[in-house]
């Protein structure tokens, strides 16, 4: 048959051009503000006294005046520079809320009057939560100016926030209708929708001692992040938000096991010497228990040795012992439903299976997930899990199948086969009505892999026992902490450079692009890093850290995630990539 035009060939092609080209524009954009000079750490903080005896939560964020200002020019430099970046800016105009601009110059203006840091900090009094309060020093006059001139402009929309001055927080009184309370002494600015912790605040800022809260657990835990150096800090003092729960005797069954002895969450994002450091830390009282236990310590990741560099998305865990999981699962079910074990012990008569002893017992403690192999027209996904028991696990497969068969009136079979292909054996997992939906499996080794076909787990297979492996790429190894330790609980993995390459390639060859939209899509190939985010299950606290974007969110995070599956190929293959009766595309 002729080879059809890209355009016709698979449903995505009528605007992958478009898509590709602003993508090309983010990518630019994203490497260019993360370049953009940070303002630098802060070791101590002269506002963390100030903030209420109580605290529960901390956020500490920095001026951004500069990093505002220099994102928002090359925004508009890039925006003469590309047509299909304008398109979607015009497109994004055109809805009736303040503009982006606009919300930018203002809170460039209002910060560029303020000092180096930002602190919202909001507390608890018995079982109530305190209205938040804003504190910043003043670093330049005319800022009760350019709040007046607010007001007289927010004044004029009914849909916005309305503020009030206050010259003295304790004669004045709050108009009806609840306004933002600001508070303006000498260097200081506080504000508060609440007049009491408005006065409260001012109080402080009067006192010598201040307030009582910098002698704290959790007052000394925000000290000793500032001691490191913070950029962007948000801790929360979870034994206090989580204690209201555990006290009351009918709401104990409703918190998981081992959450009761949660402590602190403390997120940190900084940049040091051009690089990228995030990092959240959840800390517990003693050793995790319960569900908080349920991530295992760091160890080798076996089941990675079957996902090739070329992978796009990657999401592997070590769990501890899955039969201890699933017996914990029950005991929770239980405790909510007193006829779960009758439920249970009906489920298993008819499967003729034991959820324990053969489905949990032969499971190991490694899962991994990825996107391997090419995108279009159907991803290319595989599973991979430990198995110890590949015989059992196998006989429970079976067993499930034809309780599923015995039980199902409405067509919908399912039937398993087995298939010998050299020294290796190969089922599939099929319904005669679904021809076109399978699920393949083998096992090699102590492992269990699985994949929409039989090529793409050959391909593993092929790739492990090569050494063509992610682990041992140097795109995945730069990405790891600059101590170099190779152990994790978890990690996330993402690199839609492999996606980009062939879809970019087909375009050209195809004419579909024209030259401006040639040149955003080369940019984007340029331009897209790979990126990582990575997890330890410690004693008494689960770590999450990452050296990419954000938090470790950028670009490719936000592209390789979605609600069925990574959401680069469903921008570009809609339906193809959910719907089961898709196919090849026509050559």
């Amino acid at each position: 048959m002729s080879k059809v035009p890209v355009q016709n060939e698979i449903a995505w092609s009528r605007n992958s051009a478009k898509y590709l080209a602003l993508l090309g524009d983010f990518a630019v954009l994203q490497k260019q503000i993360a370049a953009i000079p940070g303002p630098g750490l802060r070791y101590t903080s002269d506002l963390l006294p100030l903030v209420p005896d109580h605290t529960v939560v901390y956020a500490a964020i920095p001026n951004l005046t500069n990093t505002i200002g220099e994102a928002n020019r090359l925004f508009r430099d890039r925006l003469q520079q590309s047509p299909a970046l304008r398109d979607w800016w015009k497109q994004q105009q055109k809805g009736r809320g303040p503009k982006l601009e606009d919300v930018l110059d203002q809170v460039k203006n209002f910060s560029s009057y303020l000092g180096d840091e930002v602190v919202f900090a909001a507390g608890k009094e018995g079982t109530s939560y305190t209205a938040p309060v804003v504190l910043a020093r003043v670093r330049q006059p005319g800022l009760d100016a350019f709040l007046q001139s607010e007001i007289k402009r927010l004044s004029t929309n009914p849909s916005q926030t309305e503020m009030q001055i206050v010259r003295d927080p304790w004669s004045v009184t709050p108009a009806a209708n609840h306004p933002l309370l600001v508070y303006l002494s000498d260097d200081l600015l506080i504000a508060s929708p609440d007049l009491p912790q408005l006065q409260l605040a001012a109080s402080r800022s009067k006192q010598q001692g201040n307030s009582q809260f910098v002698g704290t657990q959790f007052g000394q835990q925000i000290a000793s992040s500032y001691q490191q150096g913070v950029e962007w800090l948000f801790s929360v003092d979870m034994e206090q938000i989580v204690s209201q729960n555990v006290q009351a005797d009918s709401n104990r069954h409703d918190l998981p096991p081992g959450i009761g002895d949660v402590r602190y969450l403390t997120m940190e994002h900084r940049d040091v010497a051009g690089k990228s450091e995030s990092h959240a830390d959840l800390t517990f009282a003693s050793e995790r228990q319960g569900v908080a236990s349920w991530l295992a310590a760091p160890a080798s990741m076996g089941s990675l040795e079957f996902v090739s560099p070329d992978a796009s998305m990657v999401t592997s865990a070590v769990i501890k012992n899955p039969r201890s999981i699933v017996e914990e699962i029950f005991k929770m079910a239980g405790s909510g439903d007193p006829e779960f074990a009758q439920h249970l012990a009906e489920f298993e008569a008819k499967a003729g299976v034991n959820v324990l002893n053969d489905i949990a017992a032969p499971l190991g403690g490694e899962v991994t997930m990825a996107f391997d192999g090419p995108m279009i027209p159907t991803p290319r996904w595989k599973l991979i899990f430990e198995v110890y028991d590949p015989t059992t696990l196998q006989s429970t497969i079976e067993k499930l199948v034809d309780s599923y068969n015995r039980e199902n009136n409405k067509g919908y079979a399912l039937q398993v086969t087995k298939k010998q292909i050299g020294s290796r054996v190969y089922f599939s997992l099929s319904s005669p009505s679904q021809p076109n939906c399978e699920i393949d499996y083998t096992f090699v080794d102590s492992y269990l892999i699985a994949a929409p076909d039989l090529g793409t787990i050959s391909r593993a297979i092929q790739s492990r026992e090569a050494g063509y492996t992610l682990t041992h790429s140097s795109t995945f190894r730069a990405l790891l902490p600059s101590d170099g330790y190779t152990n994790f609980s978890a990690i996330f993995y993402h690199n839609v450079g492999p996606v980009i390459g062939p879809l970019a390639a087909q375009l050209k060859a195809s004419g579909a692009l024209n030259a401006q939209q040639r040149q955003s899509v080369d940019a984007l190939t340029a331009n897209s890093a790979p990126g990582m985010i990575y997890a330890y299950g410690e004693p008494n606290r689960i770590v999450v850290a990452s050296n990419t974007g954000f938090m470790g969110f950028d670009l490719g995070t936000l592209l390789t995630m979605g609600h069925n599956g990574p959401f680069f190929p469903q921008m570009f293959l809609g339906d193809a990539v959910t719907n089961k009766h898709s196919t090849p595309p026509v050559q």
